[in-house]
């Protein structure tokens, strides 16, 4: 072909029409094929939640994909704005796992129990009127998973038409103070998913709830106590007891 200088080069904007590109490293011409160079991508975005992230890609050859990043196990997606405007960060440290049971005595209002019953963790203190079990959080956590079995050989009986027993928490906002008395604790937050009801009468539950909503979050040093409580109706009570399970995730270790 006839020499030319670059701007008498005909324009192509289809990739497809241009077999080869050629160049020169300095010691050599140089060619390559069209196909091999790739386009570049502009990404936008908007951080309007934690959850998900609805990302653009816009080519420089006009076109435009779309990308959604969805927070799952492992993934964390943190919004870092405002100190640094519409950056997301992505964290994959791996949380650690662990868990802590317990048992419910005396079902349905007999000792132990200040707010109705009282799950005991460790070894069981007596007598059971004079003390109040509570849960120590070694390391900031989240609750990600509550369980139960009712471990007695008698099946659950006497829950009336309408009657809910609920497994709820409660934190200690006063840590110096007795755990038997109720004034040391804050408001309490109901586990959904777990009620015992009149359904289950001559059963043996076994109750599990893995989406707890809204999600628990314990900081470290904070005291909890775990109670089942009779939110409706009365439930006659029983030498009956329930194993539960509680398990929590932490990214301190």
């Amino acid at each position: 072909m006839a020499n030319k200088k670059f701007s008498e080069f005909e324009l192509k904007t289809d990739q497809a029409q241009v077999d080869f590109l050629v160049g020169y490293t300095g010691t050599e011409n140089v060619q390559i094929a069209s196909q091999k160079v790739g386009l570049r991508y502009d990404l936008t975005g908007s951080v309007s939640d934690t959850t998900n992230y609805a990302l653009a890609l816009t080519d420089n050859d006009g076109g435009l994909d779309k990308v959604t990043l969805v927070a799952g196990n492992n993934i964390v997606l943190t919004d870092l704005s405002p100190g640094t405007p519409n950056a997301v960060q992505v964290d994959t440290k791996r949380g650690s796992v662990y868990t802590v049971t317990g048992t419910l005595q005396n079902m349905f209002g007999g000792d132990p129990g200040i707010f109705g019953d009282t799950v005991e963790f460790g070894i069981s203190s007596a007598p059971a009127a004079d003390h109040s079990s509570v849960l120590i959080i070694p390391v900031a956590a989240k609750i990600i998973g509550i369980s139960y079995k009712w471990i007695s050989n008698t099946a659950v009986t006497g829950i009336p038409a309408g009657g809910v027993y609920r497994i709820q928490l409660f934190p200690m906002t006063n840590t110096s103070g007795a755990t038997t008395n109720t004034a040391s604790y804050g408001a309490s937050q109901p586990i959904n998913g777990l009620d015992l009801t009149d359904a289950d009468n001559g059963t043996f539950p076994f109750k599990t709830q893995n989406a707890i909503s809204p999600p628990i979050s314990v900081a470290a040093g904070t005291i909890i106590n775990v109670s089942g409580v009779e939110v409706t109706g009365v439930i006659p009570t029983s030498n009956s007891e329930m194993e539960i399970t509680l398990t929590f995730e932490t990214t301190t270790f």
